[in-house]
């Protein structure tokens, strides 16, 4: 798993760096088993911190989820719980819920022998019940 970090109007910090790739990697381990990407953005836009993560896995999807909070740390948190649901959904979606499909063996059917009146028989009753 890959981690890059982008911070937009505030200083790196190797801490918050730790702390969210900690967070996002024992979420996303526990879905994904092919090499994925994460790309985490911090910004900083007056006393507001968010927090977008993008996921661009191996299995040909992406997933984006972004959160704004007061406190960066609190940011990191949600939008952690927001990959998991996301991941868990996207798992679910994949699963073959239908259970173990059973294969029916082809039987025979010996063909009887249809008779001239049986047909007309069937024919004026079905007419009779259509009205005509």
């Amino acid at each position: 798993m890959k981690f890059h970090f982008a911070f937009k109007h505030m200083d790196t910090s190797p801490a918050l760096q730790v702390y969210a790739e900690e967070k996002f990697a024992e979420r996303i381990e526990k879905f994904v088993s092919k090499p994925i990407a994460a790309k985490v953005t911090f910004s900083v836009l007056k006393n507001r911190y968010t927090v977008h993560c993008h996921l661009d896995a191996g299995d040909g999807f992406g997933i984006d989820v972004e959160q704004t909070r007061d406190d960066m740390h609190a940011a990191i948190d949600v939008v952690a719980e927001n990959l998991t649901t996301q991941l868990r959904k996207h798992k679910e979606k994949l699963k073959d819920h239908k259970g173990p499909r059973q294969i029916i063996p082809l039987v025979e059917v010996e063909a009887e022998a249809v008779d001239a009146a049986d047909i007309l028989k069937y024919e004026r009753g079905r007419r009779r019940v259509a009205g005509k």
